[in-house]
């Protein structure tokens, strides 16, 4: 998440939890500025584009932060079976840690607004895409060929985000825990 020392930074992050929240319809501008606490001709200042412009900017750091924890669990891994039990339980722990109240950062805004706006579609399609391409590449540290690899991956990445919506609409950690075996149960018939 940006660091939230600026009116800029501030709007950003505030904007990213409240649509991890709540979604982009959900969210509206003058939730983001009492959130981020930030005055009004701020937001106009740094997203001329409005709500669009903050939505398209906080779903890319939001984005981003998924993509460099996933890279650092594949980093600090023995093997490919931490590495995605690791991801998966990171996942998990934000989840609860929220009360269940934010999922994945991505998804709310995904499925409200890909076919509504392609400014927004784009920056959800780009976040899933690194974070796709991110599981492959900690699969391919661990020896996995690229093709076996770029499978195992898009089937980790809908696991996991699968059980997240599950385990929020829950409120309920269970899905997770299945996820997780299910995603055992993957690497050792992949390998």
């Amino acid at each position: 998440m940006p660091k939230a020392t600026d009116s800029k930074g501030k709007t950003l992050a505030a904007a990213a939890l409240l649509l991890r929240q709540q979604g982009y319809h959900g969210t509206a501008l003058h939730d983001i500025l009492a959130a981020g606490g930030s005055p009004r001709g701020s937001l106009y200042f740094h997203f001329p584009g409005g709500k669009e412009e903050i939505g398209e900017a906080a779903l890319t750091i939001a984005g981003e932060a998924v993509r460099q924890a996933i890279a650092q669990a594949a980093e600090t891994s023995e093997s490919a079976e931490v590495f995605l039990i690791r991801v998966a339980r990171g996942m998990a722990s934000d989840l609860e840690k929220s009360d269940f109240k934010e999922g994945c950062p991505i998804a709310t805004t995904a499925l409200e607004t890909s076919a509504q706006s392609e400014a927004l579609g784009a920056a959800t399609r780009t976040a899933f895409q690194k974070w796709e391409t991110e599981i492959k590449r900690g699969l391919t540290r661990f020896g996995r060929t690229n093709e076996s690899a770029e499978e195992v991956a898009t089937t980790v990445l809908s696991q996991l985000e699968g059980a997240l919506l599950l385990a929020r609409t829950y409120r309920s950690l269970e899905p997770m825990r299945r996820a997780e075996q299910a995603i055992k149960l993957l690497i050792k018939s992949s390998k």
